[in-house]
């Protein structure tokens, strides 16, 4: 690998164990920009969303799956919590977690362990494809839409569980749902129903279409009889899940148009899988090298599934003048010299609704104005308060925000995120403004991040994270 520098900053904290009580989150953080590291070089973690499906999938084999480079983030911890209380076996070493779930005889997922993260939904259709029945309560996660009280929606799944045959019931006090006494039967479902028409390109978008698309693939691999799936969900997410899948003996063919399954009526085998580099944690070290005209190197597990899970955010940033070069495993990034203001739909065919604040801040530095239009999270811009509080203009209207390009300034008090990825963007946003800011709702960053305080303080900025105190129930 040409011109790659000696040290790489892979770093690696402490491992919490999950089945201590949990820690109160720790109320904010104190974030400064620091001085340029020479040639920085960056290792991102795994993908977050296709780890969690596949915690998931091993549910539905009765050998081990084996998951290597699995970043350790919050939502890794309360589902290997929820394995193990449904009698798993799960073994965390590093960067590898290996989960074994032939002895799996629960069917019940605790509310304090599923309202804190939306991944367990997952469980839901391959504990029930495994056991004949399952419950739990609310499901957390970012609240971008959807749920009751902060909670994520559950009603698509019962739908597509349905079709399947299930029973279920979903109310506020959770999920509930038994299979037919002869297991679940093969099922066609056209998942455009489950989302709607993009105004402008007419393809299927929505905060729905992803999750019904996960929900019916791992409800089908076991079932009885054929199940064909139409208009999936195109992002790796679901795509690489049937592939993963299908090395573990599942019978599927899959096309960006059809997923055809088989259902074996019965447990797949096992799996190894090596996760590719986290999408959106690459796009966030974009923004921070575009944000504060840094130079940056970041070295990727499966760079194939990188480009082509992010090719809308690389294209948007081909039209936005960013100096991207790619060497095998090695991802350059080069601030450019003058960034072109364009406009940006995130959709689900287009660039991840995650992508979207990260864009938003980059666009800030542009030549000229840009619009940035949501067609998946109807709450996706809560970042946009803070962005105003440091100097952005920034008007929206329905999904639609308008950028004006001018430069960030102090702002006058805390900074507060309500989801992951605006705590992701203001973070990025204070560390450009050159004095220190506090940071609140930092806690969603250990449902995306890992280490996330380490990987910029090597990047050179200062991250001071107050000790966390006392304990929730």
């Amino acid at each position: 690998m040409p011109n790659t520098p000696p040290a790489v900053a892979v770093v690696d904290g402490d491992r919490p164990d999950d089945r201590r009580a949990p820690t109160a989150p720790t109320a904010y953080w104190t974030v400064l920009g620091g001085p340029a590291v020479p040639r920085p070089t960056l290792a991102p973690g795994g993908f977050k969303h296709l780890l969690v499906p596949s915690l998931a999938a091993a549910c539905l084999s009765d050998r081990p799956w084996r998951i290597a480079n699995a970043p350790w983030i919050e939502d890794r911890r309360l589902l290997s919590a929820m394995l193990r209380h449904l009698g798993a076996t799960v073994d965390d070493d590093g960067p590898r977690v290996t989960v074994d779930a032939s002895g799996l005889n629960g069917a019940g997922i605790p509310t304090h362990w599923s309202a804190g993260i939306h991944g367990g939904v997952y469980l839901l259709p391959t504990v029930l494809a495994t056991r004949g029945e399952v419950s739990s309560g609310q499901h957390g996660g970012c609240a971008i839409g959807g749920g009751t009280q902060g909670s994520r929606p559950l009603s698509h799944i019962a739908t597509v569980l349905e079709r399947f045959g299930a029973a279920c019931e979903v109310s506020g006090e959770g999920f509930r749902a038994t299979a037919p006494r002869e297991g679940l039967r093969g099922a066609r479902i056209d998942l455009a129903d489950f989302a709607e028409p993009e105004p402008r390109t007419g393809t299927p978008t929505g905060p729905h279409y992803s999750g019904a698309t996960k929900t019916a693939l791992l409800a089908a691999v076991t079932a009885r009889g054929t199940t064909v799936l139409d208009n999936p969900y195109p992002k790796p997410d679901a795509l690489e899940l049937a592939r993963v899948l299908g090395r573990a003996g599942a019978r599927i063919e899959v096309t960006r148009e059809r997923i055809t399954v088989e259902g074996l009526r019965g447990p797949l085998g096992g799996a190894d899988i090596t996760l590719p580099s986290d999408l959106m944690e690459i796009v966030t070290f974009i923004a921070w090298a575009v944000h504060l005209r840094r130079d940056l190197d970041l070295v990727l597990q499966r760079p194939d599934v990188v480009r082509s899970g992010l090719a809308p955010e690389l294209a948007c940033l081909a039209a936005m003048g960013v100096p991207l070069s790619w060497e095998g495993s090695l991802l350059r990034i080069r601030p450019p010299e003058r960034l072109r203001g364009t406009d940006v739909l995130a959709a689900s065919h287009h660039v991840y609704s995650d992508a979207g604040p990260l864009f938003a801040l980059m666009l800030l530095r542009a030549d000229a104005p840009s619009r940035l239009t949501d067609g998946v999270w109807e709450n996706r811009f809560g970042y946009a308060e803070g962005l105003r509080a440091m100097g952005a203009v920034l008007d929206r209207a329905g999904n639609e925000l308008r950028i004006s390009p001018g430069p960030l300034k102090p702002s006058p008090g805390p900074l507060a995120a309500g989801d992951l990825r605006a705590a992701a963007t203001l973070l990025l946003a204070a560390l450009g403004t050159g004095v220190p800011h506090q940071l609140h709702g930092v806690a969603h960053l250990a449902r995306g991040y890992e280490n996330l305080p380490a990987k910029l303080a090597a990047l050179g900025a200062r991250i001071d994270v107050p000790e966390e105190t006392g304990e929730t129930a």
